[in-house]
């Protein structure tokens, strides 16, 4: 599937009524061949990694900031451990519990930020926050990472921000539905805490340089690939847009 297609009108304003809520499969008489959505689910995130890897050759090319990033995880064990309902949430999304977290400071750093962009697990969030989230497409987390890194460390990161970051990613083909507004807030209003608290961006929600560095890795993180991977045969073509849907 190509990165870029077409959101379709969803009508209600309400978030419980939005895409979150547009196909609802329960009611749906229908025969999924497992196998080809998990075919197809993977291609469409593997491209979305390839864009995102052609797209920003600057940050593939910056080095690891150690230092941040080990202060960054002493101070996640902690909060992961016993912290609040947002560092619950992080952590089971991740797929971890309290006792086992990852020593590693990376592998703790990319679960802490991509964790709630694809979750692995349950999250022990409420059902309207957890529609969301699934609510955000593969073309709005791509924008969002896309524009924000653009933008550079200090750069805006609210979620009025991130949603204008989506509306003009270059990488993205057809337009996004503002119906969608309510809905995209709503979930990067939950994203958004765990991305302070992994130090990806500040209090005053701007991005940081750790963020500017690990965001688009933990993006790939989130989707099952590694940012820093050698381009396949055949990537460094230039990779079409991706549709929103």
């Amino acid at each position: 599937m190509s990165p870029k297609q077409r959101r379709g009108p969803h009508g209600d304003q309400d978030p419980n009524l939005s895409r979150a809520t547009v196909l609802d499969l329960d009611d749906i008489n229908v025969a999924f061949d497992d196998d080809e959505i998990d075919v197809a689910w993977e291609a469409e995130r593997a491209e979305a990694v390839a864009v995102l890897r052609e797209a920003l050759p600057e940050i593939r090319q910056l080095a690891m900031p150690r230092a941040l990033l080990h202060e960054a995880a002493a101070a996640l064990r902690p909060m992961l451990a016993h912290g609040s309902w947002t560092h619950s949430a992080m952590r089971g999304a991740a797929g971890w519990t309290p006792k086992r977290l990852p020593k590693d400071d990376l592998e703790l750093w990319l679960g802490a930020a991509g964790g709630l962009i694809e979750a692995r697990n349950e999250t022990g969030l409420g059902v309207e926050e957890e529609s969301a989230l699934m609510a955000l497409e593969v073309a709005d987390w791509l924008g969002t990472v896309l524009g924000l890194v653009r933008a550079g460390a200090g750069a805006p990161a609210r979620p009025e921000d991130l949603i204008r970051y989506v509306d003009e990613c270059p990488e993205l083909d057809g337009e996004r539905d503002p119906d969608d507004d309510p809905v995209l807030l709503f979930a990067f209003e939950l994203v958004l805490p765990a991305w302070e608290a992994a130090g990806a961006v500040d209090q005053h929600r701007r991005l940081t340089e750790l963020g500017r560095w690990g965001l688009p890795r933990a993006l790939a993180w989130a989707w099952g690939e590694d940012f820093d991977a050698p381009s396949g045969v055949g990537n460094d073509m230039q990779q079409p847009p991706i549709p929103r849907q």
